[in-house]
Order: structure tokens, then sequence, then C-alpha cells
């Protein structure tokens, strides 16, 4: 199945979590933020399991002047 990271497409099992998918692409473990759709997904819910069409935003916290 296809979904959509940062507007990138990515094919992914039926059984692929929000977690491993970011483990997958090499999003470090923290210092991230993912919405799913247009909603705020919390760390605790990233074991929820993708779904064919998904469109995730994956955004990196940046330190910076």
């Amino acid at each position: 199945m296809i979904v959509v990271v940062n507007e990138n497409s990515v094919e992914v099992d039926g059984q692929t979590t929000v977690a491993g998918l970011l483990e997958s692409l090499g999003f470090p473990e923290r210092g991230i933020a993912v919405a799913m759709g247009d909603a705020l997904l919390p760390r605790s819910s990233w074991t929820t399991k993708l779904f064919d069409g998904a469109r995730l935003e994956v955004v990196t916290a940046v330190q910076g002047g």
C-alpha cells in the first residue's frame, strides 16, 4: 500500500505502524512531530497502523537564532 510522507509516496506493508515507518525512513527518535491528515498525532499513538492513502507530515525541531 502507498502512504504519503511530506509529499513523498512511500510503499509499506499492511502491518507498518507510524513508529516503524519513521524508523525505516531514518527520522530521529526525538525532536520530531507527526501529523496524520489534519491532526497532530501524539507519540502515544505512533503504534497506530497505517492505511492505504494515509498522509503524514513530519517536522523536525531546529535550533537557531
